[in-house]
């Protein structure tokens, strides 16, 4: 086991691999990830659905998205892995007046950024999605230049790139403490000893905030349940199929292993106390809600009424965490020198990966993430952050109304 090394990662999910493999790229020596399970990424990354939409009201977050198409199209060709970018586009789909109203102004506020986007017909709904009933639609635009990536592929091209630059990735390996002095970590314990480190990141997705406690910090963030289904495959799904959001219903769908994949952000979230959990609790570990995704069939079938007749080939069985205002929270932990953390996915933790890796190479090798980042400030909240209550019940409503239409569109 090393015994010291220059950055230390903690957590081998998709956040922290892509932060290896952009200190490596940008230059960084001496760089080594653990990850408690006995192969990366194992945890929340597989279960996700890997959607990259560029339709965002956070200019921040519509530059990180913007990076995360270039960097997933360019992967191949420049490291020699495959993230699995399908830039088949996404198909926005509107069942209600209100939200076509909504969807103009997204529309119109996309033009402005320099995105491709706009209304299609029935038609082209239909040639886009062919088992897709459009006659029980209001309406719709494209986005063409958007995709999706198997999660778990990509988390395995960022490994392979960060190996090739001289990473080290040590599996099985769970972090048990933190060790500090003056205000400043010196390093991680593990089972096998103490390994000492000039910087620490934590990139532990949900259990992020658990570790982030043991040095006496706050970390405002819920984990939540958030499931999927992934359907056995069918004929008739072109290859052109593009990722569709029924957000009237929230839900969403895509392609998957030649069937679909499906899922929706629950009206009535169930939250997660990883804390209450025993210490070899993993994500796996969730019961499949078969109810909840009997209830997203239900939402779904009649714009894809192709979904009641097949069968369910698999259940996703995820967590995700939110902060209060469904933004991440990433930077140095206050009051603690040296100790980084990246948390909150928000769902949108596969997208996210490419511009949350540079921001925080940037911030550990420059000492400045490269853009203003303040919306993710992890003081955001100040005290309220420490109230578990307001907490959990923020960013369940959050959840819930992930596809609602804000103010801001």
């Amino acid at each position: 086991m090393a015994q010291e090394t220059e950055v230390l990662i903690v957590g081998g999910g998709i956040w922290g691999l892509s932060t290896a493999y952009h200190l490596a790229k940008f230059g960084q020596k001496d760089i080594l990830v653990l990850e408690r399970n006995d192969a990366i990424a194992e945890e929340t990354t597989p279960q996700a659905a890997g959607l990259v939409g560029q339709i965002r009201s956070s200019v921040t977050m519509l530059h990180a998205i913007r990076y995360a198409l270039e960097l997933f199209s360019h992967f191949p060709k420049e490291t020699g892995h495959d993230p699995g970018l399908r830039q088949t586009g996404s198909l926005m789909v509107a069942l209600t007046p209100e939200r076509m109203d909504a969807y103009a102004r997204q529309i119109e506020r996309s033009h402005v950024n320099g995105i491709e986007a706009d209304f299609v017909s029935h038609t082209e709904m239909n040639r886009l999605a062919p088992a897709m009933d459009p006659t029980k639609v209001e309406g719709g635009y494209f986005v063409p230049n958007d995709g999706y990536v198997d999660p778990h592929q990509c988390a395995r091209a960022y490994a392979a790139a960060a190996k090739d630059l001289g990473v080290q990735i040590q599996l099985n390996t769970p972090v048990t403490g933190f060790r500090q002095r003056n205000g400043e970590v010196l390093g991680v314990e593990t089972a096998d000893g103490f390994i000492a480190s000039n910087r620490v990141v934590i990139t532990a997705g949900p259990w992020g905030a658990g570790l982030a406690k043991e040095v006496g910090a706050t970390s405002a963030v819920q984990p939540i349940r958030h499931q999927r289904a992934r359907t056995v495959p069918t004929a008739g799904i072109p290859h052109h199929h593009p990722a569709v959001r029924v957000t009237d219903v929230s839900c969403y769908l895509r392609p998957d292993k030649g069937g679909y994949l499906y899922g929706f952000f629950e009206p009535t979230p169930v939250s997660i106390d990883l804390e209450a959990m025993p210490a070899d609790f993993r994500t796996g570990d969730i019961e499949p809600p078969v109810e909840v995704m009997v209830e997203a069939q239900r939402r779904l079938a009649p714009t894809f009424p192709i979904l009641k007749d097949l069968e369910i080939a698999e259940y996703r069985r995820g967590i995700t965490t939110f902060a209060p205002d469904g933004a991440y929270l990433i930077g140095p932990v206050p009051g603690i020198a040296r100790l980084y953390l990246a948390t909150g996915c928000a769902a949108l933790g596969i997208a996210g990966s490419p511009a949350v890796g540079r921001w925080l190479a940037n911030w550990i090798i420059d000492g400045d993430p490269g853009e203003d980042l303040s919306v993710f400030s992890h003081q955001r909240f100040g005290a309220q952050a420490g109230d578990q209550e307001w907490l959990r019940r923020e960013s369940e409503q959050f959840y819930a109304n992930y596809y609602g239409i804000r103010s801001d569109e």
